[in-house]
């Protein structure tokens, strides 16, 4: 499942040594807030090249657009596959 619950931060650790060639950077950074409004761009760019994406600062309540990504609610044309972020 794509969603982590990480209190103490050793897991966000772990994935950021595991998956470092495999993190995009953003001006030095590994991780996106989720309320960084390109949050959009960014999970389209990931998506698109096959890389990771590292998501913090969730709470109680996610933002919808990232609905159809968690629900894996892919929708198959030809031999690609897509998904609606919107």
């Amino acid at each position: 499942f794509p969603l982590l619950v990480d209190p103490q931060g050793q897991a966000l650790n772990w994935i950021r040594n595991k998956e470092t060639s495999n993190l995009p950077s953003w001006n030095g950074q590994h991780v996106v807030e989720l309320s960084d409004p390109k949050l959009k761009d960014k999970l389209e760019f990931c998506m698109g090249d096959g890389k990771s994406l590292i998501i913090v600062g969730v709470e109680d309540e996610i933002d919808p657009m990232l609905d159809p990504v968690l629900e894996k609610q892919f929708i198959k044309k030809g031999s690609r596959m897509y998904v609606n972020v919107s």
